[in-house]
């Protein structure tokens, strides 16, 4: 049994989180297939939308997990992204730009109220450029709630000064950046240079290339990093899943992935944890003992204030 612990999880097993809203048995369904592929816990993750609806499904989901203990210790806390990030084409990934706002603690508190409280939220990934003096990142962090760069283009001193008030994480580095970026001075190069920070990175050959994944893990040092899938609903899923009109799903590399129709720009990972774990030593190099590390230990290490409750 690997217990693969994965932190950003927006659906799986043709479950969208951000349906409207989930019922029992499409959650249990979900469970059943995380842990037939050993997975041992989740960050179900809520994304960009209108407020009103992000707190439904926050609300929603939260209902049901409390209805169950085996839930609740597979799903013991949210991943919240966005919908404070950064509004410029690229950085914004395929976050829908009407609903990203700037961060203030009116925007995030409702979200953490509707998810239980803030014992059920463990990160909370924004732009610190989007964070006026820092305030937002700083409440959240004497909160104990893990505050996490992404899909921003914050400058170095802006994630410097973040980092002092409570930035800790990095969300899965690489993406959610312009296609095209400076040689010297780019985000992913500030967010390497910011020396406490954490990362995640996407481990399907597609967000990254196996090797540059593989070369960024040894540059900041494995115990700095952990693997995530950031999959939706196309992992696991059934062959006659029916994805949005606008996602379309490319089986053509080593693990699938989603694109958004018509266009090569990503809109979401399609694999398990398990096939990142086999593409960790099959093409990234990594012994079994380190893959665990990344996909096991040290993702539960992050979050096991929230796994031990």
């Amino acid at each position: 049994m690997k217990n693969f612990v994965d932190i950003q999880v927006n659906g799986y097993a043709g479950i969208s989180f951000q349906a409207e809203p989930l019922t029992e048995p499409q959650i249990q369904f979900v469970a059943q297939r995380l842990r037939a592929r050993e997975v041992r816990a989740v960050l179900p993750t809520i994304v960009t939308d209108d407020l009103d609806r992000m707190a439904m499904r926050l609300r929603s989901m939260r209902a049901l997990i409390d209805q169950d203990d085996e839930l609740r210790q597979l799903m013991p806390a949210f991943h919240i992204e966005g919908p404070c990030l950064s509004p410029v084409e690229g950085f914004r990934g395929a976050h829908d730009p009407n609903y990203i706002v700037p961060a203030t603690r009116d925007v995030i508190e409702p979200l953490i109220d509707a998810a239980g409280g803030i014992r059920n939220v463990a990160m909370v990934t924004l732009a610190p450029e989007c964070d006026a003096h820092f305030n937002t990142t700083l409440w959240l962090a004497e909160q104990g709630v893990i505050v996490c760069a992404g899909h921003t283009d914050a400058p170095l001193d802006c994630l410097r000064e973040a980092e002092r008030a409570g930035l800790s994480f990095f969300t899965h580095l690489g993406n959610g950046s312009a296609q095209m970026l400076d040689r010297h001075d780019n985000i992913i190069y500030r967010a390497m240079s910011v020396e406490k920070m954490r990362y995640s990175l996407i481990h399907d050959g597609h967000h990254l290339p196996f090797w540059l994944a593989a070369q960024w893990i040894r540059w900041l040092g494995i115990e700095r990093c952990v693997f995530t899938t950031d999959c939706v609903e196309a992992a696991d899923a059934p062959p006659d899943v029916k994805l949005p009109s606008w996602r379309e799903l490319d089986t053509s590399g080593e693990t699938p992935v989603t694109r958004l129709k018509g266009t090569p720009h990503f809109a979401g990972a399609a694999h398990s944890m398990m096939d990142g774990y086999r593409n960790a030593v099959k093409y990234m190099g990594f012994t079994e003992t380190e893959a665990t590390a990344l996909s096991s230990t040290q993702p539960a290490k992050l979050i096991e204030k929230w796994m031990g409750a």
